[in-house]
């Protein structure tokens, strides 16, 4: 396969990729500055080339000061990136960008990796480099964003902030690279598909995205779950404040990375709070609790894609934040959403189907893993995208030569069951019975 160098003329400068037979690919393209505590800014034009070839800059999170091979469970470091060498910073703006070999108005895939909000690269084994999409004539693109204590702070949203900006960088740029700004569809999984909800909780992507795919994380919050407010997350960031050993902001902008990193990790382990993990109110892009803005029917109405793992974390409630999210939608004769079930056991695995596993069926990059993919492995990788495909395209997963997957209705129920055997709908009887068996005894990793 011949593997030549290509040089893209784009507004933003010069940029170097790299070409093989199928596909064009630029990595560690920067879409945004930011300084610490600080919105993203728009990175000035460029004259001399910029070199996208790799590797990518990622934000600096636990890998950045711990040896994963050593951790007491391995399992996510051994799965998803094994021997891979990160590079890191705090202005982690950089997006992967992988196109047909000869891209003209094609619709856009936009991928906001997972990691709960504090870990996580944008070229991860399973889609860094995946060229699946682009050999059905989509651009996929990968975004970097900034997490942990860098993103969280003050329950300001610096990550969701940095993604918004992403978007709106692809809509402006993605024409350089043959790219049809018009046609964009987010996609996020785990922690990345929480984000791409709560950017469905304002306006700020209407008329940008006109598609939604969210694996293990979409859906509907729970009404139990605390601390979105400032004030209700103003204790656990006074106490990271005091760990690094400074009072106020400012000075704490001014601490070395890894003594805020680890003042953040050592809080939110010892003292965990929501505000640890998760965005919160920043009268923006989340303006109010998004159980008030679900009431009041203020979310982004596009059509979704939500999905899950049968040996998920937290499967019933991330079952059911996704199920009723879907009757809610089709009660209100919003967007279709079309729900699914992965129930397939990687061969060579200890457990199921974990948390994240359908990533590799998603994407495809399954060379670059250790397991012995079997035959219906493959099928359903193919099936998978497909449906992918044809919903970054269209808005609607069904095409030719695919099993019928119906949008969930208030008389359709069913979520489509990935199990690589059937092409049967997984009921809610089904699928809550996986849940409650995942969670009494089939439990995954996490």
């Amino acid at each position: 396969m011949s593997v030549s160098e290509i040089i893209l003329q784009t507004g933003c400068g010069p940029v170097r990729g790299r070409q093989e037979q199928g596909y064009r690919i630029f990595r560690g393209i920067p879409y945004a500055i930011t300084e610490r505590f600080t919105m993203p800014k728009a990175v000035p034009a460029w004259t001399e080339v910029l070199d996208a070839t790799g590797p990518e800059t990622d934000c600096w999170q636990y890998s950045s000061f711990n040896d994963e091979s050593r951790d007491d469970n391995p399992f996510y470091y051994q799965e998803f990136r094994p021997g891979r060498d990160f590079h890191y910073a705090e202005s982690p703006m950089t997006l992967n960008i992988i196109t047909p070999e000869h891209p003209e108005n094609c619709p856009v895939l936009v991928f906001i990796h997972g990691g709960g909000h504090e870990t996580g690269t944008v070229g991860e084994l399973p889609y860094g480099t995946s060229t699946e999409y682009a050999r059905r004539g989509i651009i996929l693109v990968s975004v970097g964003y900034r997490l942990n204590v860098l993103h969280l702070y003050r329950s300001r949203n610096y990550g969701l902030h940095d993604q918004v900006f992403a978007l709106r960088w692809v809509r402006d740029h993605i024409g350089d690279f043959g790219g049809d700004a018009g046609r964009i569809t987010m996609m996020g999984q785990s922690a990345g598909a929480m984000s791409v909800m709560d950017l469905c909780y304002s306006d700020a992507l209407k008329g940008i995205v006109q598609g939604a795919v969210m694996m293990s994380g979409g859906g509907l919050v729970p009404s139990f779950t605390k601390g979105w407010t400032p004030e209700e997350s103003r204790e656990f960031w006074d106490n990271v404040e005091r760990r690094a050993g400074v009072s106020g902001e400012e000075e704490l902008k001014k601490v070395p990375i890894e003594t805020l990193w680890r003042a953040w990790y050592a809080e939110s382990r010892e003292n965990w709070s929501y505000a640890a993990v998760q965005p919160g109110i920043d009268g923006v892009i989340i303006p109010e609790l998004p159980q008030k803005r679900q009431r009041q029917g203020k979310i982004l109405d596009i059509p979704m894609i939500l999905g899950i793992t049968s040996q998920d974390f937290m499967p019933y409630i991330i079952y059911e934040m996704a199920y009723s999210f879907a009757l809610w939608s089709a009660g209100r004769k919003r967007s279709p959403v079309y729900g699914y079930l992965f129930d397939r056991t990687p061969p060579g695995n200890l457990y199921k189907a974990y948390h994240a596993c359908d990533l590799w069926y998603m994407f495809g990059n399954m060379e670059q893993n250790w397991r012995p993919w079997e035959e219906p492995d493959f099928r359903l990788k193919d099936q998978m995208i497909d449906y992918v495909a044809n919903f970054v395209r269209s808005g609607d997963p069904n095409g030719a030569g695919l099993p019928a997957w119906p949008a969930v209705g208030v008389w359709q129920r069913g979520f489509r069951h990935f199990d690589g055997v059937s092409d049967a709908l997984a009921s809610p009887g089904y699928c809550r019975r996986k849940m409650r068996l995942t969670t009494l005894k089939d439990k995954g990793p996490l």
